[in-house]
């Protein structure tokens, strides 16, 4: 059927809709784009040839089975940069980007230490804005790590960026050397995953979403050994669930985090944390 790309986008509407996705038209939209490999807004009486609307066919599916767009399309842009996305590690978010824009206005660093890196995506956008740093990231997924280390390769990094396969620093010696580290752990409380939207639960990797009873088990996990990696003076800071700001902010505390400031998400939520560290005297 040689449909034309506004027969294309009613008929993908229709499915995208019916499956519960929302802004069916805007995705159908990019659907079409990303099956043509052109413009989603192309004239409305343009034909599809039969390979595009075989791709659309199975784009609009995969779709409708609620698999992220940025799955399907294999990138996501954060902080400007294009990164390589895929169902082996979190797909960056905008109330990471809240978290990563605040710490760039504050003052550059040296040496950054992103654990849990994922994609690579706070890692390689500190790279991008201090041309001097370097830094680390740790995932204890390897597949996550091929993820992020495609990025570096990509995006010019490989000079710069070191992935290390471990459990938090694990792998790393508990010794003063970064002046920043950043953290998005997982912090889905283990009874509401199941609440969670389709393209979330379903698609995006539980090692990377379940934070344990409370939501803080890997802030727990990761502290003690992370403040003994912190130069005097360094920051600290975590992407959270709103709700569990607070409780973040009295663990942080107790490891000797000073200076505790909130980074809102873009509804204003209480998203991110950022602590400096006074250093460790013994």
């Amino acid at each position: 059927m040689n449909l034309t790309v506004e027969a294309a986008i009613e008929h993908a509407q229709t499915l995208l809709r019916d499956a519960g996705v929302d802004g069916p038209r805007r995705e159908a939209r990019l659907l079409v784009g990303l099956a043509t490999g052109l413009d989603a807004f192309l004239a409305s009486d343009t034909r599809l040839s039969s390979d595009a609307a075989g791709r659309l066919e199975v784009l609009v599916a995969r779709r409708a089975a609620r698999e992220p767009y940025a799955h399907l399309a294999e990138e996501r842009e954060f902080m400007g940069l294009r990164f390589f996305v895929s169902g082996a590690a979190l797909v960056p978010r905008p109330e990471t980007e809240c978290l990563v824009e605040a710490l760039v206005r504050d003052e550059p660093a040296g040496h950054v230490l992103d654990l849990g890196t994922g994609t690579g995506a706070m890692l390689l956008s500190f790279l991008d804005q201090w041309p001097d740093a370097r830094g680390v990231g740790v995932d204890r997924s390897v597949a996550a790590l091929a993820v992020a280390g495609r990025n570096v390769a990509a995006l010019g990094f490989r000079g710069r960026a070191l992935l290390l396969a471990s459990d938090w620093a694990g792998a790393l010696r508990a010794a003063p050397t970064f002046d920043l580290a950043v953290c998005n752990p997982p912090y889905v409380r283990t009874d509401e995953i199941g609440t969670l939207d389709p393209e979330v639960r379903d698609y995006e990797p539980r090692l990377a979403l379940d934070g344990g009873l409370d939501g803080l088990d890997s802030v727990r996990a990761l502290l003690p050994r992370l403040v003994r990696m912190l130069e005097p003076g360094a920051r600290a800071a975590f992407e959270t669930d709103p709700r569990l700001w607070e409780g973040l902010a009295t663990l942080v505390e107790r490891y000797g985090g000073r200076d505790i400031s909130c980074v809102p998400d873009l509804a204003g939520h209480r998203r991110g944390l950022i602590a400096r560290f006074p250093g460790l005297t013994g």
